[in-house]
């Protein structure tokens, strides 16, 4: 389908996208930001003070690490979409909501009360996998990114050359570069984080 839409030439619904953003930002949208910023702080002081644990400082991102509450990001994430709430990101240790102003103040508080609905447990200490020296480089990534490579199962890619990187949420860090060995410390990490399969280069 892409196909059909491919080109070299600028895509004008895209350019009138942007004027149509950026006359909608042009139009009050800093006074919009203003007055919406604090309530999502207060949203924020709710949430530790009725034990939540939250990271990060940017205004409109809501990160909560979730494990100090008794639940895997994923396990909340899913309590929370039975609900109607899609969060933006989860893996084992994080929920993340990105926020606008476009999400209003109900639905703020609707987020809020299915946060506080959720009874907090016993806190899970099992840490991520921890790696004490990078794993060994055999290819530049150049080189591994234009071999030949096929896709296995993780538990079949011990000491196999990475070929293309996996991350859980693009742009993020790695847990392998292309061209280096896939190493036990890397298993844990792609079992840890639910990653099934790998590209790898093909052996000659």
């Amino acid at each position: 389908a892409m196909a059909l839409f491919g080109s070299t030439s600028p895509s004008y619904l895209i350019l009138a996208s942007l004027d149509l953003a950026n006359a909608y930002l042009a139009e009050g949208y800093d006074t919009t930001l203003s007055s919406y910023i604090p309530t999502v702080e207060d949203l924020k002081k709710t949430l530790c003070h009725q034990g939540f644990c939250l990271v990060g400082n940017e205004p409109l991102k809501l990160t909560i690490a979730t494990k100090s509450h008794g639940y895997l990001g994923e396990e909340l994430a899913s309590l929370l979409f039975d609900g109607g709430i899609v969060c933006e990101f989860a893996d084992p240790d994080f929920v993340v909501f990105m926020l606008t102003p476009e999400v209003s103040l109900q639905e703020l508080d609707t987020l809020k009360n299915a946060l506080l609905s959720i009874p907090s447990s016993p806190a899970i200490t099992i840490q991520p996998p921890h790696r004490e020296h990078p794993a060994q480089a055999v290819l530049s990534p150049r080189e591994a990114l234009f071999s030949p490579t096929e896709i296995l199962p993780v538990h079949l890619a011990r000491s196999r050359i990475l070929g293309t990187a996996t991350v859980g949420c693009p742009p993020a860090v790695p847990i392998v570069v292309s061209g280096e060995v896939i190493d036990e410390a890397a298993l844990q990490a792609f079992d840890y984080y639910g990653i099934t399969t790998c590209v790898v280069v093909k052996e000659t």
